[in-house]
């Protein structure tokens, strides 16, 4: 697989769309070989900030202290703030207001082109160092049906980790969170 250059990314001028500034297109010479549609953008990249829409009915309940809780909508931005995929949750109602964050969910990542790129499939799990047994986990479909890999959380103590894995289950990176995944000011950074 081809890897990108020394330096910063070099970007196609951006494309206007509802508003939004996305990524404009990836040269086709820059393309690697064997590389799923849509992903080519991963490949001129150094960094993705992962931006989540907050709904208006889900903010006015937030501060009515009442429980309601919609299916997430994010926007996925380069260091730019162009915008490479939008992701759509999809989750049952009486699971997002009853089990919150350790629902079973399926995310859908589209291009600009509206076309889904990559899905994302998490069944339901814990997310206490209490279970390992039942730990999270996510499969990563690109495209929509073909098993890419894996995000699995290994069980700790104190910080969370997970494992990146591949399509036949072998580690090819480690995320690292911080102590506190909570933020009410700023980003919550891994490593």
């Amino acid at each position: 697989m081809m890897q990108p250059m020394g330096g910063p990314p070099q970007f196609s001028p951006p494309v206007e769309m509802d508003g939004q500034q996305w990524m404009g297109p990836v040269a086709e010479q820059m393309v690697p070989l064997n590389c799923p549609p849509g992903l080519e953008y991963l490949t001129m990249i150094d960094q993705l900030i992962v931006k989540q829409k907050v709904e208006v009915a889900e903010a006015i309940a937030g501060m009515l202290d009442i429980g309601l809780e919609t299916q997430n909508k994010y926007k996925i931005l380069n260091s730019l703030g162009q915008q490479v995929y939008k992701a759509k949750e999809d989750s049952n109602c009486c699971f997002r207001m009853c089990i919150g964050p350790q629902r079973p969910f399926d995310m859908t990542i589209k291009d600009n082109n509206d076309q889904e790129i990559i899905h994302l499939s998490r069944p339901l799990a814990c997310q206490t160092c209490f279970f390992p047994c039942c730990l999270q986990e996510i499969e990563v479909s690109s495209p929509p049906g073909n098993v890419i890999g894996y995000v699995k959380q290994e069980w700790s103590l104190c910080k969370p980790k997970f494992s990146i894995q591949d399509d036949a289950g072998n580690e090819v990176l480690k995320i690292i969170g911080p102590f506190c995944t909570i933020s009410c000011c700023g980003d919550v950074e891994f490593m």
